[in-house]
């Protein structure tokens, strides 16, 4: 494969695909690339779906371009600052840990529905006001949405109605009953129904599967690299290294956000014609030769990880602190409290699936060990 190739994606589409670091970083940061999925047509990655969803949807600031998305961005930017992120460290830490407390340490523990699931959705209740008991309602509509975004399926539709329901409705209750919450927040700003409804959609949608693949691929690298695993134990500063470096061997997405030409481009080599959608592969560029020292290995003390699993400029992944405070206290707990963690199944017999724009680690079946 060159560093960029037409390719198709799992629904039949033809998009242009980006494989090399240096060219992904361009692509990102290059404002004459569209974010606008309104404007793309039947090429944008909804576009099988209903109008009348995929009018909602496509406000939100991952589908837009400023001025809009800077507008729809910073209204809610101060919640996702390192800073802010880390003020949610203690109710992080506390979910972590109440979850631990519910494991069955006798038995074989799936880290994956029993941790890693859970605890995104957890922390994204508390900030945004979802109630616990709608916790697993919108977890698995999330979940569905991400792992079948390209495969345009009638779950797909039905997920995506369902949460886009539960926002509006999660709306409807916080103008009521208005709480310390981030939803009750965005109800003072001047947006629109569909605007609020698509930012709570979005909220509900990028805090979830993506982290919980996170932690759970970040999971998987430690128990099965247990040199790291030890090094991480004794020292836990190398924490955040260690996420960086399962966020970059083993990322949550495998491919960046839909961007369209608006004018022909030359790609390295490629020229490419207006009104193309352009992916990067971020599996490929975190693993580029040209810019990583020994790719494929798994290092928590690896210097200058840039690695592009949250993307690049404007469109950088808001909720990337967020996300790396979960996985950290998530892999800290863990590793503070079992002494053995072992994974039960060969590493053939894991269940990994490729679902769409993830590749998934299903289920992750360990015995914990002592304590």
């Amino acid at each position: 494969m060159s560093a960029v190739d037409k390719v198709v994606l799992p629904d039949g589409r033809a998009v242009w695909m980006v494989s090399e670091y240096a060219l992904a970083r361009q692509l990102m940061n290059d404002p004459r690339f569209s974010n606008d999925t309104a404007r793309m047509g039947d090429k944008a990655p909804l576009a099988a779906l209903p109008p009348t969803v995929r009018t909602v949807v496509a406000q939100d600031m991952l589908n837009t371009d400023p001025p809009q998305h800077t507008r729809l961005r910073q209204l809610v930017a101060h919640r996702f600052t390192g800073r802010s992120a880390n003020a949610m460290r203690p109710v992080v830490d506390e979910i972590a840990e109440r979850l631990l407390d519910g494991l069955d340490t006798a038995a074989e523990t799936d880290l994956v529905a029993q941790y890693a699931q859970p605890l995104p959705t957890l922390v994204l209740g508390a900030m945004i006001g979802i109630p616990e008991a709608d916790c697993p309602d919108v977890r698995r509509w999330s979940d569905t949405f991400v792992s079948e975004l390209l495969l345009i399926s009638d779950s797909l539709l039905d997920a995506t109605t369902s949460l886009l329901d539960y926002a509006a409705e999660l709306v409807r209750r916080k103008r009521r009953e208005p709480g310390q919450d981030l939803i009750s927040e965005l109800i003072e700003a001047n947006l629109t129904d569909d605007e609020l409804s698509s930012m709570v959609f979005v909220l509900l949608i990028a805090g979830q599967t993506a982290t919980t693949q996170l932690i759970a691929k970040a999971l998987y690298l430690l128990l099965t690299n247990p040199d790291q695993r030890d090094a991480v134990r004794a020292d836990e500063t190398l924490l955040g290294g260690a996420v960086d470096e399962a966020l970059r061997l083993e990322p949550p997405l495998q491919v960046s956000a839909f961007r369209m030409t608006q004018e022909s481009l030359t790609i390295g080599d490629t020229c490419i014609p207006a009104g193309e959608v352009v992916l990067c592969s971020l599996t490929a560029v975190n693993r580029d030769k040209s810019r990583f020292t020994a790719p494929d290995s798994f290092d928590v003390r690896r210097d200058d990880n840039q690695h592009l699993s949250f993307g690049f400029g404007i469109h950088r992944c808001l909720g990337a602190n967020l996300a790396k405070v979960e996985a950290e206290a998530a892999l800290g707990a863990l590793l503070r409290r079992y002494s053995s963690p072992r994974i039960t199944a060969s590493a053939g017999d894991l269940p990994w699936v490729e679902a769409g724009i993830m590749r998934k680690l299903m289920a992750l079946p360990v015995r914990l060990g002592a304590k």
